[in-house]
């Protein structure tokens, strides 16, 4: 073959090569294998406690290296752009603002560019803390429970109730003993309930069953009990205290009567008969007077009134409240040095100050 023909068989291989689809398969294989890599593979938030004004919210996403990443809020005003901090990772923050709608239910998109090629991602979790994935239902969580003493007034106690959960909810604690209720808790901060209980006088909380708490939110909600709530309280109206002094009281008010000779309490309307057979006896009146009453109402009625009145006395009821609720009155003749409030234990016919 001469050096003509070789030129032209080189130029022809050359020509045939090209148009040939072997040619670009190399290229195309690239292309693919490119457009495969362009990935999202990470996308993390910091969850803040609250979602206000001046929240900042930290955003990380993995992925591709060497594209450009942006952030779409729900609610937001703007665009957040991630600034690529090591390879492969972007990092970018977004301070809510006043104008701005975002809630516990916004989502966020993430768009990972690279020349004319997107990837595409949604953040799987929520921007503010204890609350579920946006679009899902909520669940209620109880983190702890929580029984302390608090100021009562005067000489009575008072219960300190702290459920920590999940923000944004209803919770409430059972108490369970001589009146059993719900105590309703405020959420002062952000996923923390408080609430303060002062036990009526004779009233006492059953230590010993497990103290019962609800958090309720939207129309789901959740329970837990805890077993030794009341361990660490020092508490004196317990169902422990109550069933070792079935007798103690308190005394709920101290009363002056009069009563006559034979222990009756002088009424309004017996008093008043009787004044006036006695002042018609020994007043203006003279003897015709009294024998016209002592005819009416008999002689002997007479004597007897007119002895019971002279033989009257003052004596005092001391009104107490047992622990059980039940109300009893002890009678004393001598003005009684006890007070109202006073913690008593009832002794037989008398009643005894108890410390």
């Amino acid at each position: 073959m001469t050096h003509a023909n070789r030129v032209s068989a080189a130029a022809l291989a050359c020509v045939l090569l090209a148009g040939s689809p072997w040619a670009v398969a190399p290229a195309q294989a690239q292309r693919s294998t490119q457009t495969a890599a362009l990935r999202v593979t990470g996308f993390d938030v910091e969850q803040v406690d609250r979602l206000e004004p001046g929240a900042e919210l930290n955003f990380t996403v993995w992925g591709t290296p060497g594209a450009a990443v942006m952030l779409q809020i729900d609610g937001s005003r703007r665009q957040v752009r991630l600034d690529e901090t090591t390879a492969g990772r972007y990092q970018g923050s977004y301070v809510v603002g006043r104008s701005d709608r975002i809630t516990q239910e916004s989502r966020v998109h993430a768009n990972l560019r690279s020349g004319n090629r997107v990837a595409t991602a949604t953040l799987g979790e929520a921007l503010q803390s204890g609350w579920p994935l946006p679009g899902e239902a909520a669940l209620p969580e109880i983190q702890s429970l929580s029984v302390t003493s608090a100021p009562g007034q005067g000489r009575s106690e008072a219960l300190r109730y702290t459920l920590r959960g999940t923000p944004g909810g209803q919770a409430s604690v059972q108490l369970q003993g001589s009146q059993a209720r719900n105590v309703v808790l405020d959420e002062v901060r952000s996923g923390e309930y408080v609430g303060t209980y002062v036990l009526p006088a004779g009233a006492w909380v059953d230590t010993q069953q497990p103290l019962v708490a609800q958090l309720r939110l939207g129309d789901r909600s959740t329970q837990t009990r805890v077993a030794e709530a009341y361990a660490g309280v020092n508490l004196r109206a317990t169902r422990a205290g109550y069933d070792a002094c079935v007798d103690c009281a308190t005394v709920q008010a101290i009363n002056e009567v009069v009563v006559d000779g034979e222990g009756k309490v002088l009424g309004t309307v017996a008093g008043g008969v009787l004044g006036a057979v006695v002042g018609s006896q020994f007043g203006k009146g003279d003897g015709r007077t009294a024998a016209g009453v002592a005819g009416a109402v008999g002689g002997a009625l007479l004597g007897r009134e007119i002895q019971r009145r002279n033989n009257q006395r003052t004596q005092y009821e001391v009104v107490v409240r047992m622990t059980d609720g039940v109300q009893r009155t002890v009678v004393y003749a001598e003005r009684p040095t006890f007070r109202v409030g006073d913690r008593v234990r009832v002794a037989g016919d008398t009643l005894e100050l108890r410390r």
